[in-house]
């Protein structure tokens, strides 16, 4: 595209990036839409360093990932019911010089869950920052019953508190919970680290959903697992479109295809396969 002093420019924050494929997919969109802009990576630890750089650049639309969903908060001037009900932010706007935070997070989650049925079953949330609480609102909306596991239980027992259901402490106690979805909200099992699992040596079950937050690869060691055993897996690219679609039209108004996204996804040549990185050469693999 032909970059000029009007082209308006995005970003997507977080740490680390080399992971995230929402420069390529938003730019690609706004190329499609008519919409002079592109967006670009900031991968920085300091979340109060890069809304100083939003400000300053006077960056549109923001994408906000891990680890800064909720940290972000406090440099807000402003939070949408969705962000505020989620308690973390994935969507920055600059409107009016204003940086407004929102949540599309969990129109994503409900996505990827379409057609499941989630009343009354048992679900496990593994994770407890921004994404796992856009899963609990989902979850708890559609009456599931909620278990948590997390690394630090004080985190997870925030999320029970406040959006219901119950912390698992040991890992033990996951193995034998009897469980029907399973969504695995941390970074576990992304590029570059892509042969790790949440849950290694779970024994799936056939009637079990699992959903995995991570998109890049698009089958996750876990996704693989479960798949291998019969059990119904989705695939974070499924939450990741219909939340970037979202964040497309908070900021421009205009309604993007997420065909669009998934056939750019199909075609983007593969990374080459590092060594002890199984999986990594179904980065880009084309969704089932």
């Amino acid at each position: 595209m032909n970059i000029t002093t009007k082209t308006k420019l995005n970003a997507v924050i977080g740490y680390p990036l080399a992971h995230s494929m929402s420069p390529l997919l938003h730019t690609t969109s706004y190329a499609s839409a008519g919409i002079d802009a592109i967006m670009l990576a900031f991968p920085h630890p300091d979340v109060s360093a890069l809304v100083q750089a939003i400000r300053t650049l006077g960056i549109g639309l923001t994408a906000v990932t891990i680890p800064h969903k909720e940290s972000i908060i406090p440099y807000l001037d402003g939070l949408d019911d969705s962000a505020r009900e989620v308690g973390a932010v994935n969507t920055v706007i600059s409107e009016n010089s204003m940086l407004r935070g929102y949540n599309t997070d969990v129109i994503g989650v409900e996505h990827a869950l379409r057609g499941i049925d989630i009343a009354g079953k048992n679900t496990l949330i593994l994770g407890a920052g921004g994404a796992a609480r856009a899963v609990a609102v989902t979850l708890s909306k559609k009456k599931a019953a909620q278990y948590y596991w997390n690394r630090t239980p004080q985190k997870a027992q925030i999320l029970a508190q406040q959006f219901g259901g119950t912390v698992l402490k040991t890992i033990e106690d996951v193995y034998k919970q009897p469980l029907d979805i399973i969504v695995n909200t941390t970074p576990i099992g992304m590029h570059p680290d892509s042969s790790a699992s949440p849950l290694p040596g779970y024994h799936f079950e056939q009637y079990q959903k699992v959903m995995d937050c991570v998109y890049n690869p698009l089958e996750t060691a876990l996704l693989k697992q479960a798949r291998l055993a019969g059990a119904q897996t989705i695939s974070g690219i499924e939450m990741f479109i219909a939340q970037g679609v979202e964040q497309i039209r908070l900021w421009s108004g205009i309604g993007v295809d997420p065909q669009e996204w998934r056939e750019v996804l199909s075609s983007w040549p593969r990374p080459t396969a590092k060594a002890g990185q199984a999986g990594s050469d179904r980065i880009l693999a084309k969704p089932e």
